[in-house]
């Protein structure tokens, strides 16, 4: 079992480094998302009335990208 970090690029699974594989040989994957910045709209969700939404926002995107993870499993 080894970790390999890569880019999703067109449909693919790209790995950032070699992957020391044969030819055609088959894997298994448990995907991971990263957490994105991008994604998430701190400043309004901490404008937002809803106390769960507040909470989520005190506690920091990592720690709600992880929770969001887990209700995703």
């Amino acid at each position: 079992m080894k970790r390999v970090e890569a880019h999703y690029e067109k449909g693919l699974l790209r790995p950032t480094k070699p992957l020391t594989l044969r030819a055609g040989e088959r894997v298994n994957l448990i995907l991971v998302r990263r957490p994105d910045p991008n994604r998430w709209n701190l400043d309004r969700l901490a404008k937002s009335p809803n106390a769960e939404d507040m909470d989520l926002a005190e506690q920091g995107l990592a720690d709600w990208s992880a929770k969001l993870d887990e209700e995703d499993r």
